[in-house]
């Protein structure tokens, strides 16, 4: 009979810190203005494949008997990611709400920026239409989904590649 456990708990575990540590690095990009710097920021992409490797690895070898299916290692990879982007969206909310909801219009500048470097021939009517659009993504509700969203596909892409090679199948025949 295999030993198949809940990763529930575990992945809530893993996630609450994995979450916790994304938001003290989110929060240290905004106090030292590295938020838009790109390189900066993917260090979270790091972090949360560390985390995820962790994860799965540590479910399997504690609580598995030191074997994972592929499934299995994707489930709770996915869902640790799940619970560290329900803490890092609560965090987003909370901070372009109340702590700096400035950055916000911060944003809007920099996209209408963007916008006319891109295409500097854009006629007013087209600019206000993309800004529209930009304006939609801007609303912290909207950004708190999107954060669920994002960091959820990334943590299953990352799962999918981590539980290749951290996958040990029982091949005992009981």
């Amino acid at each position: 009979m295999e030993n198949q456990k809940s990763a529930l708990m575990p992945a809530l575990t893993s996630g609450l810190i994995l979450g916790v540590i994304l938001v003290v690095f989110s929060l240290v990009l905004y106090i030292a203005e590295l938020n838009e710097n790109v390189w900066v920021a993917s260090i979270s992409y790091l972090i949360t494949a560390a985390v995820l490797f962790y994860a799965i690895t540590n479910f399997r070898d504690k609580l598995q008997g030191g074997f994972i299916t592929y499934g299995k290692g994707v489930s709770v990879g996915t869902l640790t990611g799940v619970f560290a982007s329900v803490l890092l969206a609560i965090f987003t909310f909370i901070y372009v709400s109340y702590i700096d909801p400035g950055i916000i219009d911060e944003q809007m500048v920099k996209a209408e920026e963007s916008i006319l470097e891109r295409m500097p021939n854009i006629s007013d009517a087209e600019l206000d239409q993309q800004m529209g659009i930009v304006e939609i993504f801007a609303n912290p509700i909207i950004m708190t989904v999107m954060t669920i969203i994002w960091y959820t596909i990334v943590s299953l892409v990352f799962s999918l590649i981590i539980s290749i090679f951290a996958k040990r199948e029982d091949t005992n025949i009981a």
